[in-house]
């Protein structure tokens, strides 16, 4: 089983590194070594959003298709689909995701993370992957309420 850590990154910070994610993955390394540095935790806690674990496990359960099986089991959620599953847990301020593959997280978790917020950054804790849950830019976001009309 792969370990990945989601953070949940507040809307201002994501806009101003959303195409710089290699400098937030770097943060995060820094943070998983130097755990006990008031300094770091202070720029995490502004960087990031705190995830409540029960409501989000409630919306898991709430919005997710019927076909998709989710289950709270004491501090921890499954969610399965058919034989893909994948279990979340919250550990030191990170929503940790373990699954075999991230392809299972991208087809039963990643859709369901977009309908809370668009910017969750998700890095491989064993793996070298990191990166942004949906990969809609910042200008796509910002101008979806701009209609262009042509009259002619």
């Amino acid at each position: 089983m792969n370990e990945y850590a989601i953070y949940w990154i507040e809307e201002n910070v994501a806009k101003n590194y959303y195409h710089k994610s290699d400098l937030l993955h770097r943060f995060f390394l820094e943070c998983a070594e130097k755990e006990d540095e008031v300094i770091i935790r202070k720029q995490f806690r502004f960087i990031t959003r705190k995830i409540h674990f029960y409501k989000f496990a409630m919306h898991l359960k709430t919005f997710s298709s019927p076909d998709i099986y989710v289950k709270r089991i004491g501090n921890r959620v499954l969610v399965k689909k058919g034989e893909e599953s994948l279990c979340l847990y919250i550990e030191n301020g990170e929503l940790i995701l373990r699954c075999r593959h991230l392809a299972v997280a991208v087809s039963l978790l990643f859709p369901i993370l977009e309908d809370i917020h668009p910017y969750f950054f998700v890095q491989g804790k064993d793996t070298p992957q990191y990166g942004w849950i949906s990969p809609k830019s910042i200008k796509e976001l910002n101008d979806e309420s701009q209609v262009l009309y042509n009259f002619l």
